[in-house]
């Protein structure tokens, strides 16, 4: 076991911030590339890059067998960098890369998951040898041990002659309240070093000491460098780091070139000519011209870095990381916020009394509140983007595994719902993306060739907005779900309910969902249709979703996703039916309106319908779907409330209108999940002005 080092723990949040972005954006320039088959020179510096970087925190951190594992593939990534024409024909590097992206997940996970300072730490030593052997490869005949002088040249190149005339200085300021001060600059120089030949830096001993945070905070972070090739590349570098604010150039190079002579055998040439019959003053203006000429690159350099800073300071856009407990607390207290406004605003002691001035001042409070909504929701919502990316590298590891030709399609991937539901949907994908490549699309490509298909498979993961919910769709053009064998297998599992010739064909299909059903008959590593399908079910339910199959023999298979935006605040209307207030969500309502007997028809099987403007739409009692005792029972007395959700459209009947409210969603106790309250067409709960609770109707389910 391994601990965490003392004083490091504040620091583990944004190691694991910055740590797992790099290695989502090293997953998504190695599928690229890999598809694109084109590896160029500035994808081999980015990798370089991150690599670098990881190997840098990493160390200051502790981890030190994390440390090593990128310093090798960094070490491989150089020799590509140095030498672009080895990457020829280099697949194996991709798989290799991808191991060290996982073997870092990995170790990070456990990392995560310490108890008391105390985690596993995972062994590399089978990988840093396979990164050992593929730099050996990319190298041809050079032995490893020539590799080592090569990577130290930028360090030993500074000539002898160097002076401080040919360095620069900068002094670095970082945004205020970013913390870890010491942190940034120890990654700001292993940012720029591969490209200077001479650094140096002052606090000295950022790696180690903590508290030179402060010394930075107070004084600026202060950096002598020469460039490898010029003073502009590293200067960006610095400006574009991450959490640098501004910076100035204390001391400029000179433009001179390092490899010529210093100053004063330049002065002392001339001499010859000073000695002829020349004025006296021939000699003066010979050192006259390196002053003026250093003088105007000083102002030159000092000039750039104003311009530089002007426009970063109209283009830089400023963002934090903040901790997602902190915005669940301030989402609750918004809800709070809420629901004693609507306590306040519908206080029956008001009832009845003309109170202009109260009734403005209510007005302007729900405005704010409203607008106070919005923005914490809008900082709450993340696109789909990330976590449909992370599908791609599922997809590129099972088509090698599997030996399957198959095309992955994206779309929808701008589509935008609460961070805690995205957190939630990223395991139930996965396990659906894996089983449509695994058990959807056909393992002989003859049979796909037979059934009219193209021989390469397509697997699509797309995501829509409709009415107030995202729908998320897994598809595969595979060979579909069999009924007749999903029906055997049910039938000797003894999980059938009711007699076979009962079951619609849809109700057949869904049977994969329930626990522990498989059609596959050995467990393989990635399982059959049916394994872990319960699980997925679970977790979109537990984010207040719904799952279907719909999949047809021969043709694939679809599994559709249905999850809220939001489990947070929604606008809805209340409606009375009996004793008991329902809320419909207004993002469903088309209309609302009292019927007339002409309207009223039968279809054949005597199922009540009403005719509006020529369409046709199926009534749906409430007192008679939930059982509430009500005196409202004539269709022309109480009122209709026209829904539509997914395309599809019904009449909702109740005993009157209340009006429209915010409502904070609140979920069903657990101890209710058995009676399967969610799939009568009931979402939630919530808590009304007066204290009382009004049940949140779910159109999507009673439609459906």
């Amino acid at each position: 076991m391994a601990r965490i080092e003392p004083g490091m723990e504040a620091m583990l949040d944004m190691y694991f911030y910055e740590t797992n972005s790099l290695l989502e954006q090293l997953d998504e320039i190695l599928l690229r590339t890999e598809q694109a088959n084109c590896f160029d020179s500035e994808d081999i510096k980015e990798i370089f890059r991150i690599m670098h970087t990881i190997k840098g925190s990493s160390a200051m951190m502790g981890f030190d067998n994390l440390s090593v594992l990128a310093h090798k593939a960094e070490d491989m990534f150089f020799v590509i960098r140095e030498n672009p024409d080895v990457i020829t024909d280099v697949s194996f590097v991709y798989d290799l890369v991808f191991q060290v992206s996982d073997s870092y997940k990995a170790q990070i996970e456990a990392i995560q998951n310490h108890v008391d300072g105390e985690y596993e730490s995972m062994d590399f030593t089978d990988l840093i040898n396979k990164l050992l052997k593929a730099r050996d490869v990319l190298l041809g005949e050079t032995s490893a041990d020539a590799v080592a002088p090569a990577a130290g040249t930028p360090a030993a190149a500074a000539p002898a002659v160097e002076t401080d005339s040919d360095k620069t200085t900068v002094k670095v300021f970082f945004e205020d309240g970013c913390q870890m001060e010491n942190l940034r600059a120890f990654l700001l120089i292993n940012t720029i070093k591969e490209e200077c030949s001479f650094l140096e830096f002052t606090p000295s001993d950022v790696e180690t000491n903590p508290e030179t945070s402060k010394t930075i905070i107070d004084n600026g972070f202060l950096i002598t460098f020469k460039p490898l090739d010029n003073v502009d590349f590293v200067l960006k570098q610095i400006e574009n780091a991450l959490n640098v604010q501004s910076y100035e150039v204390v001391a400029a190079a000179t433009a001179a070139p390092a490899a010529e002579l210093p100053p004063e055998p330049k002065a002392v040439a001339p001499a010859p000519v000073a000695a002829s019959s020349a004025p006296v003053a021939a000699p003066v203006a010979a050192p006259a011209a390196p002053e003026v000429k250093e003088q105007s690159s000083v102002e030159k350099a000092q000039a750039a870095v104003e311009k530089a800073q002007a426009a970063s300071g109209m283009q830089k856009q400023n963002l934090i990381s903040v901790n997602l407990a902190k915005l669940d607390a301030l989402h609750d207290i918004v809800g709070e916020i809420i629901t004693t406004e609507s306590m306040v605003i519908s206080n029956p002691d008001l009832e009845g009394l003309e109170l202009e001035s109260f009734n403005k001042a209510a007005r302007q409070l729900r405005k704010l509140t409203s607008e106070l909504q919005d923005t914490v929701m809008s900082i709450r919502m993340v696109p789909l983007a990330g976590v449909f990316q992370k599908m791609n590298r599922i997809v590129r590891d099972m088509r090698k595994k599997l030996g399957k030709e198959v095309d992955f399609v994206i779309e929808g991937e701008e589509t935008e719902v609460d961070k805690s539901i995205v957190d939630s949907l990223q395991d139930p994908l996965m396990h659906l993306v894996r089983n449509c490549m695994d058990h959807g699309i056909e393992d002989d490509v003859q049979d796909r060739i037979n059934a009219g298909k193209p021989e390469k498979g397509t697997l699509k993961l797309s995501a829509q907005n409709a009415s107030g919910e995202v729908i998320i769709t897994v598809q595969d053009d595979g060979a579909g779900i069999d009924p007749e064998k999903i029906l055997a297998k049910a039938r000797k599992q003894g999980i059938l309910t009711k007699p076979e010739s009962e079951y619609s064909e849809k109700e057949i299909q869904n049977l994969i969902l329930l626990p522990g059903f498989s059609t596959n008959e050995q467990v393989t590593e990635f399982s059959g249709r049916g394994v872990g399908m319960d699980v997925v079910k679970a977790n979109v339910e537990k984010c207040g979703g719904t799952i279907v199959v719909d999949s047809k023999k021969g043709s694939g298979t679809a599994f559709i996703i249905k999850i809220p935006l939001t489990l947070a605040i929604i606008d809805g209307m209340e409606i009375t039916c009996g004793d008991l207030v329902f809320t419909v969500p207004i993002a469903t309502i088309k209309e609302s309106f009292k019927a007339e007997a002409s309207q009223i028809i039968r279809d054949t099987t005597n199922n009540e319908m009403i005719m509006i403007r020529g369409v046709c739409y199926p009534i749906l009692r409430l007192h008679e779907k939930f059982g509430i005792e009500t005196k409202v029972t004539d269709l022309e007395e109480g009122i209709l409330l026209l829904v539509e959700t997914d395309n599809k459209s019904m009449c909702i009947f109740a005993d009157k209108l209340i009006g429209e409210q915010q409502v904070v969603v609140k979920p069903f106790p657990k101890y209710l999940a058995r009676y399967n309250i969610k799939g009568e067409g009931l979402s939630g709960c919530t808590i009304m002005g007066d204290g009382s609770i009004s049940l949140i109707i779910d159109t999507n389910t009673l439609i459906g």
